[in-house]
């Protein structure tokens, strides 16, 4: 079982996204984007850190603190995508319950290379 770690709490993280509705300027800045998985691994540490979830592209830098479990178990999802990771210790959860603030943007669609052209 894993040791609980010092962080902010919950009703910290409520009380904060209350004061702050957009606490990124998303919206402020035109809204969600489109974002490669490339672009996405770029951000894999301080001072900027996003990660993935069913191709939405979240940028958790200020979640990490608010995080129950600590910083150091999110590492392995930093800049990649942690779909798979969170479904086996959090499926429960609605992860907009957490990070839905910090969302960013989405997964650019690759076009497929099969698709026929002209049509």
């Amino acid at each position: 079982m894993r040791k609980k770690v010092p962080s902010k709490s919950h009703f910290d993280l409520m009380k904060f996204l209350k004061e702050n509705p957009d606490p990124l300027g998303v919206e402020a800045s035109g809204g969600l984007k489109e974002y490669t998985m490339e672009e996405v691994s770029k951000h894999n540490s301080p001072p900027s850190i996003w990660t993935v979830y069913n191709g939405i592209v979240y940028d958790i830098t200020m979640y990490l603190d608010y995080h129950p479990g600590g910083v150091d178990i999110l590492k392995s999802v930093y800049g990649k995508d942690m779909t798979e990771l969170y479904n086996k210790y959090h499926s429960y959860i609605k992860i907009d319950n957490f990070i839905g603030k910090f969302k960013i943007g989405y997964i650019k669609k690759e076009k497929s290379k099969f698709a026929p052209s002209g049509v």
